[in-house]
């Protein structure tokens, strides 16, 4: 149920408040897909503001797979679109952006890394797995670690998240 999501504030960014911080001017869309709503999300406040549908078309997104040999719960399986990240490289690919990416074995430095992007200011692009998101709705909740959305701000440990999924921001721990 997508009415229990627990929703940020919009409160402005404040000195006395150093623990809290908010990327300013970033605006949260709801897209149809994780990743190429992450990716239009992040370039459009970049300054390029490129639709969800142009970036999942651009990124080479729509692919049509059906192998009616390989069942799932007894039905053939059938995608209809590429593998989690071809769309993050097809866009870097075809504007020439050079995305940085990050690992983290250790989620304590994965966790400390994350702080110190958006405490700088940035938005920052994550891929995790919507098993672990508390605001999805249990009913959704399985292991896929494809999941993208955008952490935009954090007020002490909890963290303000564009995910695009999502039709309004929410907030996570």
């Amino acid at each position: 149920d997508w009415s229990k999501l627990r929703t940020d504030s919009r409160l402005p960014n404040c000195a006395r408040c150093p623990w809290r911080t908010i990327v300013s001017d970033f605006e949260h869309r709801h897209a149809g897909h994780c990743e190429s709503g992450t990716v239009a999300a992040l370039l459009r406040h970049q300054g390029l503001d490129l639709s969800e549908p142009m970036v999942f078309g651009i990124g080479g997104g729509l692919f049509f797979l059906h192998l009616p040999w390989l069942r799932m719960g007894g039905i053939p399986l059938t995608s209809y679109r590429d593998a989690p990240r071809v769309i993050i490289k097809n866009i870097g690919k075809r504007f020439g952006i050079r995305w940085r990416q990050h690992r983290y074995r250790d989620p304590a430095s994965g966790m400390r890394a994350l702080s110190a992007f958006v405490d700088s200011g940035r938005p920052v692009g994550v891929q995790t797995s919507v098993y672990w998101l508390p605001y999805f709705p249990v009913e959704m909740r399985f292991h896929f670690n494809g999941h993208n959305l955008v952490v935009y701000g954090r007020e002490g440990s909890d963290y303000l998240i564009s995910d695009p999924i999502a039709e309004i921001p929410v907030t996570c721990a």
